[in-house]
């Protein structure tokens, strides 16, 4: 009985460490050729008039013409994601859509998003994203900077 008990432990485990991922580097991707449609993004309240009970919410958006350098990783499996250096009380919240080359999503302010999973490609990785920000204007004190970047986790 124990024979039979052995294989088929090994197999679960085998089956197991296989479907683990090996270990990952994270790097962060030179995205040196990326454009940003504006230096300084106005925000504006939602509500014209936020009241006590009344949407607090303010919301600006940005266009980003991404330019990402891949070079180091072309052929290799890798997990791309967009991250939102923290903020202020990390009430700030980004959401965006894509021209369907990396995945839209939404971030917190000191989070991270995965916006592309699969082999790489090519060189270089161009896309055009539009970020909505939001945040909640009790909150807001004075301007904050927007920085968002790419990281890259290769299986080493």
């Amino acid at each position: 009985m124990k024979a039979r008990l052995l294989p088929a432990a090994w197999a679960g485990l085998l089956a197991l460490a296989a479907a683990c991922p090996a270990h990952a580097a994270t790097y962060r991707v030179d995205d040196t050729g990326t454009f940003v449609s504006q230096p300084v993004t106005p925000m504006r309240w939602r509500q014209l008039a936020p009241g006590r009970s009344g949407d607090h919410m303010m919301e600006g958006r940005v266009s980003a013409a991404l330019r990402l350098n891949l070079s180091a990783w072309v052929g290799r499996p890798a997990r791309i994601y967009l991250s939102l250096a923290p903020t202020d009380g990390d009430q700030l919240v980004a959401t965006w859509r894509t021209q369907g080359r990396l995945l839209p999503g939404t971030v917190r302010g000191g989070g991270r998003t995965l916006v592309f999973e699969g082999v790489v490609r090519e060189s270089f990785l161009q896309e055009s994203i539009v970020l909505d920000l939001m945040a909640d204007g009790r909150k807001v004190e004075r301007a904050q900077s927007l920085q968002f970047f790419f990281e890259i986790e290769v299986s080493s």
